[in-house]
């Protein structure tokens, strides 16, 4: 059975407010660390109101003091056709975000807890047509990776597994799909021949630009992407998108990109 997701139907967000210890927030891959607190919430509400703009109704929790990286709200759950999987993420430094995520999720959706040897960020997930896109990473161990294609295949979808390079945070943070039969990928990262056997039209970001390659798409063809990118934007507008951006500047400082932000349910 093919599964029956569909962005038409994706009226819901789950945005957390920045940590007033954002400061603190994890560094290891693009970003600089963050160091003011008072610009970053000033750009995440920028991007609230850009969901909004596009029809989302957006819930927003409070910001958690003991988790600086809190407001990445993406990697806590990955939603499968009306079931919540609560992540068991991957660097002990966020573990205890995800509880409050599943108590927000279950008044929506059913929650599925993941075994305990299971390391699973939601970043490393990306929603494609009828796949659910995974990736191996320094944060997703195999075991993660198994326990979430059984969820989706359960659900009738189909997976398709990326090895992810250790320069690269998640496969979200260089692979996103902004329209149905579409990817957006940077290059330098993945190889062509990795998409062998799935069936899209990928955009190439030029490698210079890969932090653009992370999209959020809408059903009516727009397109958010991060403001600075223009090659990118040329590339999407050439590919009929209604393009418009928002100043990542501050949440890129921790790692953050574009759907770290938010997670979406129907």
């Amino acid at each position: 059975m093919m599964g029956d997701w569909d962005r038409r139907y994706r009226s819901g967000g789950l945005v957390r407010q920045i940590s007033p210890n954002f400061t603190k927030a994890l560094a290891n891959y693009f970003g600089t660390g963050p160091t003011d607190v008072e610009a970053s919430i000033e750009a995440h509400n920028k991007y609230v109101e850009a969901l909004e703009e596009n029809g989302l109704e957006v819930t927003i929790l409070p910001g958690l003091e003991n988790h600086p990286d809190c407001c990445f709200v993406e990697d806590a759950a990955v939603i499968v056709n009306g079931a919540a999987v609560i992540c068991n993420l991957g660097h002990p430094s966020r573990r205890g975000e995800a509880e409050s995520i599943a108590e927000a999720l279950s008044q929506h959706l059913e929650t599925i807890v993941m075994p305990k040897n299971a390391k699973l960020d939601g970043g490393d997930v990306v929603f494609y047509d009828d796949y659910f896109l995974i990736g191996r990473s320094t944060r997703t161990n195999t075991e993660g990776v198994d326990f979430i294609e059984n969820v989706c295949h359960d659900r009738g979808f189909k997976t398709f597994v990326f090895d992810i390079p250790q320069s690269t945070l998640h496969l979200s943070t260089i692979c996103s799909s902004p329209s149905p039969g579409v990817l957006v990928t940077a290059e330098g990262h993945l190889q062509p021949e990795q998409f062998d056997g799935l069936d899209a039209e990928i955009i190439w970001v030029p490698n210079e630009e890969s932090y653009a390659a992370n999209t959020i798409g809408f059903e009516n063809g727009c397109v958010i992407i991060s403001d600075g990118y223009p090659k990118t934007a040329e590339l999407l507008s050439q590919h009929g998108f209604s393009v418009t951006s928002v100043d990542m500047e501050h949440i890129r400082c921790a790692d953050g990109s574009l759907t770290c932000l938010r997670l979406f349910f129907k």
